[in-house]
C-alpha cells in the first residue's frame, strides 16, 4: 500500500525574475487529470485505488537563502491510495 501526491504547484508554478507566475485553475486541472490518469492505470493493473483530495494546504516557496521572494499560496493537494 502507498499513496502518490499530486501538488499543482508541481504543475505550474514557476519564478519569473524577482516574482512568479502561477494560472492555479490550470495547475489544480493539470494536477486533478494526472492524479486521475494514474489511478486509471493502477486500476488496469488490478489494484484498488482510492482518490481523495485535502483541500487548504499552505505552500511556502522562496524565502531567505533562496534568492526569490518568500511567497504562500494555499492549494488542494490530489492524492491516490492504492492497495494491493
Amino acid at each position: 500500500m502507498h499513496t502518490e501526491t499530486f501538488d499543482p504547484i508541481d504543475y505550474g508554478f514557476r519564478f519569473v525574475g524577482d516574482w512568479y507566475e502561477y494560472d492555479g485553475k490550470a495547475a489544480e486541472r493539470a494536477a486533478l487529470k494526472a492524479r486521475n490518469d494514474y489511478a486509471k492505470a493502477q486500476r488496469a493493473l488490478g489494484k484498488t485505488v482510492k482518490c481523495s483530495a485535502e483541500r487548504n494546504n499552505l505552500r511556502s516557496m522562496g524565502g531567505i537563502g533562496s534568492g526569490h521572494p518568500h511567497i504562500e499560496l494555499v492549494v488542494p493537494i490530489y492524492t491516490a491510495l492504492v492497495i494491493g
